[in-house]
């Protein structure tokens, strides 16, 4: 059987499971309104002091191209870690991402430069284009950042893989990580879940969507190996308290692998 054997999390509620999971259990909520936000028909958002990226960060400098996902990811990912002996070499990573964070106006001077009266200039392309387009704006948007962030900091050599999506990302996610270990591609596997939609650009494409719950943001980092604790089943998402949290959805169950409980959420 495979099992979890450590959690790390990251929310607006709590950075240890029996943290999120008492204030969850005691019907509290992370949401608030966001001045951010403020011209939306709901101004309100579940957003993460901070976080500290602490001991997380091999690099401070590296902060600046990290995106808001990933700034999750690496103390929830840490905190999963910590204090197992794990061979880094050949641990696997699998990681759930939401859908790719929008820029916020940092490509606008680059599209302008390749506008026509005939439509986009593909010839500027190679030249007033490439010269205006921020060169470290794919590090903040590209989906598989939070997994390629997560594996340099932490030293992750093993197999990976990136799911984009809603909660059936992290799903899919952890499927993964228990096969890997179960068919012998990897000994032990770290599977986790970032999201952050608390952007104007994020909020705003979800208001076009059609959705309708605040949004919020969040990490949760599992470690698979053979025992442990049994995965426990699917939970309703907690919306109400955190907000939509994309593809972390499908990973706060975890959190009752260390926390029991017989509560409604998450």
């Amino acid at each position: 059987m495979i099992g979890i054997h450590a959690v790390g999390v990251v929310s607006a509620l709590g950075d240890t499971p029996e943290e999120l999971v008492r204030r969850l259990d005691a019907g509290e909520t992370a949401l608030a309104p966001s001045a951010e936000l403020r011209h939306l028909p709901d101004p309100r958002a579940g957003v993460v002091p901070g976080p500290d990226l602490g001991p997380w960060l091999a690099r401070r400098k590296d902060a600046r191209l990290l995106p808001r996902a990933a700034r999750l990811a690496l103390p929830a990912a840490g905190r999963a870690l910590a204090g197992l002996a794990l061979d880094r070499d050949a641990l696997g990573l699998f990681v759930a991402v939401g859908r790719e964070p929008p820029d916020e106006g940092e490509a606008e001077p680059a599209l302008a430069a390749l506008a026509s009266p005939e439509g986009i200039d593909l010839s500027a392309l190679a030249g007033a284009g490439r010269a205006l387009y921020p060169p470290l704006l794919p590090l903040r948007t590209l989906p598989n950042m939070v997994l390629a962030w997560v594996s340099i900091q932490c030293g992750i050599r093993g197999e990976n893989g990136t799911w984009a999506g809603g909660p059936e990302a992290a799903a899919a996610a952890l499927a993964e990580g228990v096969r890997a270990v179960e068919e012998g591609r990897c000994p032990a596997a770290l599977v986790g879940a970032a999201w952050s939609g608390v952007d104007l650009g994020s909020a705003r494409d979800r208001v076009r969507e059609g959705a309708t719950d605040p949004p919020g943001e969040a990490a949760v980092f599992v470690v698979l190996a053979p025992g442990g604790v049994p995965i426990p089943p699917a939970r309703a998402p907690a919306r109400a308290a955190l907000g939509d949290l994309g593809p972390v959805e499908g990973l706060l169950h975890a959190l009752r692998a260390v926390v029991p409980s017989p509560a409604r959420i998450p």
